[in-house]
C-alpha cells in the first residue's frame, strides 16, 4: 500500500526539470522532441541504446527491464518516470480528445486560467501529493479534494460550467493513472 502511495506522489510531484528550450511559437519541432526524449532517457539512466525511446522500443524495453535487477529501487525508478509520463499523456489525451471542444468553446477564459493560476494549480498538485504520502488509506478522499481544487480554479472565473467540468476532468486524468479504485466522476452541475 505504501508503494502505491509513493507512486502516486511521484506521479503528481512537481519535480519536473528540463534543459530543453521551449517552443516560442507553440509548434513542436524535431530538435525539441529530440531534446525531451534525451532528457527522459537521462532521467531514467538509459545509455545503451541510441536514439529516442519511440524509435527503438525493444532496445529500451530491455534496458529498462535490466533496471529490475536492482530490486525495488530499480522498479521505483522506472515507475516514477513511467507514471509521470503516462499522467502527462493522459491529460494531453483528454485535452486533445474529449476535452477539446470544451476548451475551444471557452478559449479566452481557459487560456487565462493557465496564464494566471499556475501557482494555484501547482499548489493543488503538491497538496494532493503530500496528503497521499501522509495518509494513503484516505486516498480517494484526497483524490476528490484534488479534483475539487481544480474545479474551484476553473469555476471561480469568468468561465462557465463546461470549463468547470474540464478543470475537474483534467485533474482526474492525472490521478487515474494509478488510482483506479476511486469512483470519482466530474460533472457540470
Amino acid at each position: 500500500m505504501k508503494f502505491l502511495a509513493l507512486i502516486v506522489v511521484l506521479a503528481i510531484s512537481l519535480n519536473v526539470v528540463t534543459a530543453c528550450t521551449p517552443s516560442t511559437n507553440g509548434m513542436c519541432n524535431p530538435d525539441l522532441l529530440q531534446c525531451c526524449g534525451l532528457q527522459l532517457k537521462s532521467d531514467l539512466g538509459l545509455s545503451n541504446c541510441y536514439g529516442i525511446l519511440a524509435f527503438e522500443p525493444e532496445c529500451h524495453r530491455q534496458e529498462i527491464e535490466n533496471m529490475y535487477i536492482n530490486g525495488i529501487s530499480g522498479l521505483m525508478k522506472v515507475c516514477d518516470d513511467a507514471v509521470k509520463v503516462v499522467s502527462m499523456y493522459k491529460q494531453f489525451g483528454f485535452a486533445c480528445g474529449a476535452g477539446f471542444e470544451g476548451f475551444a468553446n471557452n478559449d479566452a477564459c481557459m487560456s487565462q486560467i493557465f496564464a494566471t493560476k499556475q501557482t494555484q494549480i501547482n499548489s493543488c498538485r503538491a497538496k494532493f501529493a503530500n496528503n497521499i504520502l501522509a495518509d494513503y488509506k484516505n486516498h480517494c478522499m484526497y483524490f476528490e479534494q484534488y479534483t475539487g481544487c481544480f474545479n474551484a480554479l476553473f469555476d471561480h472565473s469568468s468561465c462557465n460550467a463546461e470549463s468547470t467540468w474540464w478543470g475537474c476532468e483534467y485533474a482526474r486524468q492525472s490521478g487515474r493513472v494509478v488510482l483506479h479504485d476511486c469512483n470519482l466522476q466530474c460533472s457540470t452541475l
